[in-house]
């Protein structure tokens, strides 16, 4: 996940590809705000938080991030390889938890 190459923010704000998430931190509960292409593959959110400077530590010592969107809350795991906008993330908020 730390080798995984998460590209650019998308410009603009919004667009039939542009998926916004919110995404609430592991380690201090902070929110995020952060447009993805919504093409692109939910596991590319997980490699996002996993790259942050306040995480990569966690990662590197083997620590697993555990993400839950919608409501009732969903575990985001089995649906890492599905598209961020099929799975209809776009304007979901995302926690992260360590395991």
């Amino acid at each position: 996940i730390l080798s995984m190459t998460v590209p650019a923010e998308p410009t603009g704000t919004t667009g039939p590809n542009i998926a916004r998430v919110q995404l609430r931190m592991p380690n201090d509960g902070k929110r995020l705000v952060r447009k993805f292409d919504g093409d692109l593959p939910v596991k590319v959110i997980y490699a996002y938080v996993a790259q942050l400077e306040s995480n990569i530590e966690n990662v590197r010592a083997g620590r697993q991030l555990d993400a839950k969107a919608k409501f009732p809350p969903v575990d985001l795991m089995p649906f890492v390889e599905e598209s961020i906008s099929s799975f209809g993330l776009s304007g979901e908020a995302i926690t992260f938890l360590w395991k």
